[in-house]
C-alpha cells in the first residue's frame, strides 16, 4: 500500500466516525446539539449520508482508529477486507474533515488541522476497508483505508439508516 497520502489518528468516544466539507457544517453553531435535534434519527443519518453532507458510519465501537488516506485505486483490487462499505461525500471548499460522530452533541466549529485532507472540489465516491485489529479487538487501533474516487453523481447507496462499517 504505496499510495498512502496521509494518515490521520482519530480517537472517538462515540460509535462512528463523520466526514464532510466545512460548507456542509457552516451553518451549525458552536455549542449546538446537532446530533440530539437531526443526526440521531436513522432517516436523518441516511439522509446526510445520501447527501454527501454530513456522511457518518458506525464502528461499532469508541477506541483509536488510523485513517489511511490513499492516492490510488489500484490499492483496492490486491487486497480483501473484512469489513468494506462504500459512501458518498460532495466536497466543497477543497477540504474534509475527518470527526468524531460525538462531536455533533456539542459542536465545536473548528476543525483540527490534523483530521483535515485537501481535496479537490466535486463528487467522489469513498470505498472505507477495514480488517479486525490483530488484538482482536474493534476499535484497539484499527486501520481504516480510505478511497476517494471523483465521479459526476453521488453514488446511488443501499443504505437504509446509519451505515455500519464493522457489526
Amino acid at each position: 500500500m504505496q499510495s498512502i497520502v496521509k494518515t490521520i489518528p482519530l480517537e472517538t468516544a462515540g460509535l462512528g466516525i463523520i466526514f464532510y466539507s466545512p460548507a456542509s457544517v457552516a451553518h451549525i453553531q458552536k455549542g449546538d446539539d446537532y446530533f440530539g435535534r437531526y443526526y440521531m434519527d436513522a432517516a436523518d443519518v441516511e439522509r446526510h449520508v445520501k447527501e454527501g453532507t454530513i456522511v457518518g458510519f458506525c464502528t461499532g465501537t469508541s477506541g483509536t482508529f488510523e485513517l489511511r488516506i490513499h492516492r490510488d485505486l489500484s490499492d483496492m483490487s490486491d487486497e480483501s477486507s473484512e469489513f468494506q462499505l462504500r459512501l458518498g461525500l460532495v466536497c466543497q471548499g477543497g477540504r474534509v474533515c475527518f470527526r468524531d460522530l460525538d462531536d455533533l452533541v456539542d459542536w465545536e466549529t473548528e476543525c483540527p488541522e490534523s483530521q483535515q485532507l485537501l481535496l479537490r472540489d466535486g463528487i467522489y465516491e469513498v470505498t472505507l476497508r477495514s480488517n479486525t485489529p490483530a488484538s482482536g479487538k474493534l476499535g484497539d487501533h484499527q486501520a481504516i483505508d480510505v478511497f476517494f474516487q471523483q465521479v459526476e453523481t453521488l453514488p446511488r447507496l443501499k443504505v437504509r439508516g446509519a451505515p455500519y462499517l464493522c457489526p
